[in-house]
């Protein structure tokens, strides 16, 4: 009897998936309602229908839990079986459904159409809420417009691609849950996710779980409206590494940072995006950043004087950043001396193309230096893709690849084989497509951490 069950289940998870996935991006509800039936052949379940062997004990006390499951869906009135005899024997060819509040019924689960209707309508509840609420909003009110927008338009146009996507009523209303705790941006300060989490729902991580159902929502959404930032709850705390004699400019006239030292600088995302615009510290300029218009105005000359001949160093592994990046104390290595080295720690995280951008904006000739295998090569296109302008590879050649080939690791087929996402502007930076044939047939890899920049 468990095999019935099971297959019963299958049958009505199938149709219902069947349902959900006539939806359309543009209206969800109406394009599912004008469907008047839904039909699914026996071969989605068994390709071999048809030609089961007899003798295969098994696979006939499937074939038959399975029509015997069918049978009991037909007679409780929520499909119709349409049979086929085949060497004197009948084949259940398909299943169809038209009434879809049995099947749903059937389930367990509400009906889509019904629970739609009664999402839309808590939501255009919470709207008129929030729209009092804003009139007696103080200070920045842009994120409280994004999410008085964001929750009006699902009053009207949530239906069915949302509910097929898991964000059924209770978990609309946890989303809005949220939504009005962060009407008022100051709400989400000094407070971390898990802590917010249980203030909202009781329950230490129930707002990790939300942004798998959002995520899909908001990027769908975002593309006809705006939506609020709700970042902030994801436990993801981007940072990255920099040195360099250079001075760091803020947006809104902070006071600069001047790392005349060239020490090593940790960034976490939300100061880097505060970044307005990086230079070198040269003898001329590094005494003119005390405030004032006339410092400024010198200041945005210096820029326009220093536009050409900055450099900076991206480097993918840590141990290879600490080498390189580190103030030199005996001033020896001339040719390592680069204005800037930035730590890159593989695919770069938000923080690091944060600063990659600034780096990019503010005019300095980016150089890169990493693993000499499909990965390190394909971190390189990456990078470069955010930047928007060359980068000029150190040390990711064949000449150094064949000197350290003695030292490098075997590279399993299917890390080889995403040499084949590589693409040919890429392909063809000179040295390139030779190191690329050669990681190819030789098999090998080189670990940046093993070469010698000196």
């Amino acid at each position: 009897m468990s095999n019935i069950s099971a297959w019963k289940r299958k049958i009505l998870n199938t149709l219902i998936r069947h349902y959900f996935n006539s939806a359309s991006e543009s209206s969800a509800l109406d394009a599912a309602e004008e469907r008047t039936c839904l039909r699914i052949r026996s071969s989605i379940f068994f390709p071999d229908i048809e030609t089961i062997n007899p003798e295969d004990e098994e696979a006939v006390q499937r074939k038959i839990a399975y029509f015997e499951a069918a049978q009991i869906l037909e007679r409780r009135k929520v499909v119709q079986l349409r049979w086929e005899k085949r060497n004197e024997e009948a084949i259940l060819k398909t299943i169809t459904c038209e009434n879809f509040e049995k099947l749903f019924k059937e389930a367990g689960k509400p009906f889509p159409r019904e629970e739609a209707e009664r999402t839309r309508a808590m939501l255009r509840e919470k709207v008129q809420v929030l729209k009092s609420a804003f009139k007696n909003l103080k200070g920045d009110r842009s994120q409280a417009e994004k999410v008085i927008t964001l929750l009006d338009f699902l009053s009207q146009h949530f239906g069915l691609k949302e509910i097929g996507q898991g964000m059924d009523k209770r978990v609309m209303e946890n989303l809005v849950k949220l939504l009005e705790f962060h009407f008022n941006p100051s709400g989400t300060e000094k407070i971390t996710s898990r802590a917010l989490s249980i203030l909202l729902y009781q329950d230490s991580k129930h707002l990790e779980d939300l942004p798998a159902f959002c995520h899909h929502l908001f990027a769908r959404l975002q593309k006809n409206i705006a939506v609020p930032d709700i970042t902030f709850m994801q436990r993801s705390f981007p940072e990255t590494l920099i040195s360099g004699k250079i001075i760091i400019e803020f947006k809104n006239n902070q006071m600069p940072l001047i790392n005349d030292k060239g020490n090593i600088l940790g960034f976490p995302l939300e100061t880097a995006e505060k970044i307005a615009f990086i230079q070198p510290v040269l003898s001329e300029n590094k005494n003119i950043y005390s405030g004032g218009l006339k410092n400024r105005l010198l200041r945005f000359f210096l820029r326009r004087k220093n536009k050409n001949g900055k450099t900076a160093l991206i480097i993918e592994n840590k141990e290879t950043f600490y080498a390189l990046g580190t103030p030199q104390k005996l001033n020896v290595n001339k040719h390592l001396q680069y204005d800037c080295f930035l730590y890159a720690g593989g695919y770069p995280n938000r923080a690091v193309v944060s600063l990659l951008k600034k780096l990019a904006s503010s005019d300095f000739l980016l150089y890169y230096a990493g693993d000499m295998d499909p990965d390190g090569i394909l971190i390189f296109q990456h990078i470069r893709d955010f930047t928007g302008k060359p980068i000029i590879p150190v040390k990711m050649d064949v000449a150094t690849f064949n000197k350290y080939l003695p030292w490098a690791r075997n590279l399993s087929k299917a890390m080889l084989q995403q040499m084949e996402r590589v693409r040919e502007d890429t392909r063809a930076i000179p040295g390139f497509a030779d190191l690329i044939q050669r990681i190819e047939e030789t098999g090998q890899g080189v670990e940046q951490e093993i070469v010698d920049y000196r």
